[in-house]
């Protein structure tokens, strides 16, 4: 047996985002898998309730984050950007931490300058039942509330061909 140093093993492992993070990302495809809307019922940082349903009529991104998480990371600022651009527009973020404590979510929050929408997945079973595998994960809901695009791994938010995509959702009520 080969052995390694874990240090290195760690390094070698988080490479591709450490060193250039936007290179490593994952791409936006139309949603053609089998999972039936499994709906979300989480609170916010200030224990509010959400559901999916409070959100009908306007396009969704529900992405599954964590704060350890570096593709996550690297994602974030794109997001934020995203969710200012669009603003005036019937769209909205819902960030679902996946089993961080609320502490270390509002102190990565403060440290990021975000002001995302936060849902808490405390025992990650809403990650679970989105059939989440790893993270980052996200998937683009229409207006409908119908899951309509998947992106497995971090993206470029603010990019012309997500914002191409979330134009043409938001053209359909």
């Amino acid at each position: 047996m080969i052995k390694c140093n874990p240090i290195i093993f760690l390094i070698a492992l988080l490479y591709p985002w450490l060193a250039n993070p936007v290179s490593a990302t994952g791409t936006i495809e139309p949603y053609e898998g089998s999972l039936k809307q499994p709906g979300i019922t989480l609170q916010d940082l200030d224990h509010r309730a959400h559901t999916l349903a409070d959100y009908r009529g306007k396009v969704v991104l529900v992405n599954f984050w964590a704060s350890w998480c570096v593709p996550c990371i690297t994602e974030m600022p794109g997001m934020q950007r995203l969710a200012d651009t669009l603003t005036d527009q019937p769209f909205e973020i819902l960030a679902v931490n996946v089993s961080d404590t609320e502490d270390r979510i509002r102190e990565f929050l403060r440290r990021m300058n975000l002001r995302l929408t936060i849902l808490v997945d405390h025992n990650g079973d809403t990650f679970k039942a989105w059939q989440g595998k790893v993270l980052p994960a996200s998937f683009l809901l229409d207006r409908s509330g119908r899951i309509r695009y998947r992106v497995i791994g971090p993206l470029e938010w603010d990019s012309e061909e997500v914002g191409k995509i979330i134009e043409a959702l938001l053209q359909h009520p």
